[in-house]
């Protein structure tokens, strides 16, 4: 009974130690070190390197908090090397340092390199956070006789970095959760618990990019932290963009240079490099850079880079030549009019008129708002066709892309004739463009002539893709002549079943046949209708002529409305075979 009463005190006693734990236990990695074997054999410092983990990690064991961490023992890390086919003497690459320390659980991971300098062992180390990989914790160098003294050594600096842990964990979901204000005094905190904390300050500086902060203020903070790691790569970039803020050019240039230079590997940084030296007009610099990048990375963005970069450069054959493939290929270039202008200038420097001028009317019906396409389009009207467009008639009556050009003008001005026998001339002269015959169809339906419109492209070219083209033009042509016409409007509606029996004659398919049956049924129940009205022999022969090719549609198949379109024909021929006796008597003499 009394050992009942003791152990349950005890659980008492232990109760608000429990609920006192703020956060989950960090495990802690620590892997061999890696030898400098600039002046030891590489088999003797490998060893020695795993000697100083060894040390390491026992003497740290015994120094940090055991609720706040846990160091794992070697095992962890020597069996999942065994485990994925690995030496357990090789050292592992930065990458795959990270993904041991995922595929082991680790919170933490201390690393380090280790070499002899004048018969002791001198060891650099680093402290890293897995959920922050990129900002480590650099410890002091420590130097002794042995692994054991350089394990004594360094554990106490870890314990000294761990300080900083706690506040830090606060900083970082206090940012999470918006509250930068209460992010930076627990980061302030963290700093004092350790005064050399690079995490910390990281914190700190992302709590200061609220877009309140001074810039002068922000750098003061990557300053301390580039003291402390040069290599931070977080406080590199913001520091480069402090200098951007406060107008320091020269600074801010050899700045977002560092930065390529410490990740020439990563491609989101290697952008933001670029773009930094061509926000301050380094294009010669950023030129190199970009090109360096596209070598190591596919990628859009960096094809767009190098073509700002090129027209900055004034390097116009160039830019011309990539404008041309983005502008076929990205999206995102050919929905930018910062590009349509950079492209067109391009275009017009390379002497490639034409092309500058199309793309020029082209980016003025897609960037409706933007005044720089509109000026820029006029500024190649006004210098260009009105002395050109003529002297290139007159001396090449025979080219078509002249004529095209003449109509274009043409159909601009209003003069829509002269649009018509331009197009007309180029079309005799290049009977392979099929956009030729499409434009002068429109200019026909335009002037009322849907005859000639349909003349026109019987005579378009019919290869696999020019057919479809002519195809899918003439059938949106017949819809909408149909949809817009009512019953009283019976030339209307027989001009759609022209274009609509164009469009099954050029590659009668399913859809086509559908849509000519179904428009044919329509447009004889409108005679019937009259018909019936006026009681007209002629009107009730139109609707059965009208049926008549209907049948033939139907037995080479309508699709899935086959079933439909079939029961509204027989109600339809039985209707107008109802009719022609009563309508269509002849006449009795009296």
């Amino acid at each position: 009974m009394p050992k009942l009463i003791l152990a349950f005190l005890a659980v008492l006693w232990w109760t608000p130690t429990l609920h006192s734990q703020e956060f989950t236990r960090q495990a802690v990695l620590v892997v061999p070190f890696r030898a400098d074997t600039s002046r030891t054999t590489t088999s003797m410092l490998a060893k020695i390197g795993r000697d100083v983990a060894d040390a390491v990690r026992d003497r740290t064991a015994k120094l940090v908090n055991g609720r706040d961490a846990q160091v794992l023992a070697g095992f962890w890390y020597d069996n999942l090397l065994q485990r994925s086919s690995y030496n357990r003497t090789l050292l592992l690459t930065d990458n795959e340092l990270r993904t041991v320390t995922y595929q082991v659980r680790a919170d933490e991971i201390v690393q380090g390199s280790v070499r002899r300098v004048d018969g002791d062992l001198v060891v650099h180390a680093t402290l890293k956070l897995l959920r922050s990989w990129e900002m480590p914790q650099p410890l002091p160098t420590v130097r002794g006789a042995t692994p054991t003294a350089i394990g004594e050594q360094l554990a106490r600096e870890i314990a000294k970095a761990r300080a900083q842990m706690t506040p830090l964990r606060r900083c970082e979901n206090a940012l999470y959760r918006g509250d930068r204000g209460t992010a930076a005094r627990e980061a302030e905190r963290a700093i004092r618990a350790y005064a050399q904390a690079v995490p910390a300050r990281d914190c700190l500086l992302a709590a200061l990019l609220d877009g309140r902060t001074g810039a002068d203020s922000v750098r003061r903070v990557a300053d301390d932290i580039l003291m402390l790691d040069s290599t931070n790569i977080f406080a590199n970039v913001v520091r480069a963009d402090a200098y951007e803020t406060l107008g320091q050019r020269s600074e801010a240039v050899a700045q977002w240079q560092r930065v390529h230079a410490l990740r020439g590997d990563s491609l989101p940084l290697g952008v933001r490099s670029v773009e930094g030296l061509l926000r301050l007009q380094q294009p010669a610099l950023a030129l190199p850079m970009v090109r360096t990048l596209r070598e190591q990375f596919t990628s859009a963005e960096l094809r767009r880079l190098e073509f700002r970069a090129l027209t900055s450069l004034a390097r116009w054959p160039e830019a011309a030549r990539l404008g041309d493939t983005l502008e076929v290929e990205d999206a995102t270039f050919q929905g930018d009019s910062n590009y349509a202008v950079r492209y067109v200038e391009a275009l017009r420097q390379t002497a490639d008129t034409l092309a500058a001028i199309e793309l020029s009317a082209r980016n003025v019906r897609r960037f409706g708002r933007d005044s720089r396409l509109y000026v820029q389009y006029l500024q190649l009207l006004n210098s260009e066709q009105p002395a050109a467009l003529p002297r290139g008639l007159e001396r090449f009556p025979e080219v078509a892309e002249l004529r095209l050009l003449a109509a274009t003008a043409a159909r601009r001005a209003g003069d829509r004739g002269g649009a018509i026998r331009n197009l007309r001339a180029a079309v005799q002269r290049d009977t392979t463009r099929v956009a030729s015959y499409l434009q002068l169809a429109d200019l026909y339906l335009d002037v009322g002539e849907s005859d000639s419109a349909i003349t026109m492209l019987t005579r378009a070219p019919r290869g696999g893709a020019e057919v479809e083209t002519v195809r899918a033009y003439t059938i949106a042509r017949g819809l909408m002549l149909y949809r817009a016409s009512v019953d009283s409007a019976l030339p209307v509606q027989h001009r759609a079943l022209r274009w609509l029996m164009l469009a099954d004659s050029l590659a009668s398919r399913e859809d086509s046949r559908a849509t000519l049956a179904a428009a044919s049924l329509q447009v004889a129940r409108a005679h019937l209708v009259i018909a019936s009205r006026t009681r007209s022999c002629s009107e009730t022969q139109a609707a059965d002529t009208t049926l008549a090719p209907v049948p033939a549609l139907l037995g080479a198949g309508t699709g899935a409305s086959l079933g439909e379109i079939t029961a509204a024909h027989q109600a339809m021929r039985q209707a107008v075979d109802d009719a022609l006796p009563l309508l269509c008597r002849p006449l009795t003499a009296p």
